[in-house]
């Protein structure tokens, strides 16, 4: 009889009971109206100053990583394909899934009849594609990501910074800077 966001309230007070160091919270937005989930956000972020603990937020909503992340891990095929501060990953993405990820959502300074959608299904992750697991889906794929798992490595002149491409750092400020996504976000 409880509405979601009173759901989501009694769900955080049980996982705050114990007082914990770290809070695991997967999608504790979901299904919420904007209100409620600002509001949820905002009783978590008080909890977390009140009780200092490290909140691990788990989503697919970027709106939601923008406005309470400090650091951001991008996943694909249960590896990490890109690490950054917020900051960091929402105005200079190295991989071409981030890339996808910021192309799909809604622009309130561009009018569009459809949003960008990555190509494509996911990875099995009991039978994933050799080489990087995201090969299937990536528009920049070439040969050596069809075989060799890409190394977690810096960007250069950010050692915080990781990404998991096989594309050289030129290639992808290239195809950074000619991908739509790079242009809007310039000209926010």
């Amino acid at each position: 009889q409880f509405s979601g966001g009173m759901r989501q309230r009694v769900m955080i007070a049980m996982a705050l009971i114990n007082d914990p160091e770290v809070l695991i919270a997967d999608e504790p937005t979901t299904a919420l109206d904007v209100t409620t989930q600002a509001q949820i956000l905002n009783l978590m972020n008080k909890l977390q100053e009140e009780h200092n603990t490290a909140t691990i937020l788990i989503t697919h909503d970027l709106g939601v990583v923008a406005e309470v992340a400090h650091d951001v891990v991008v996943m694909y095929g249960g590896k990490v394909v890109e690490q950054a501060a917020v900051d960091d990953l929402f105005e200079r993405p190295q991989h071409p899934y981030a890339w996808g990820l910021l192309g799909s959502l809604p622009r309130i300074d561009e009018v569009s009849d459809r949003l960008t959608q990555i190509a494509g299904q996911p990875p099995s992750l009991l039978s994933p594609p050799p080489g990087c697991a995201f090969n299937p889906r990536c528009p920049h794929v070439f040969d050596r990501c069809l075989s060799d798992v890409p190394e977690l490595r810096p960007v250069p002149g950010a050692e915080h910074h990781l990404h998991r491409c096989h594309l050289d750092d030129a290639q992808r400020e290239a195809l950074w800077r000619a991908n739509p996504v790079s242009r809007s976000m310039e000209a926010a």
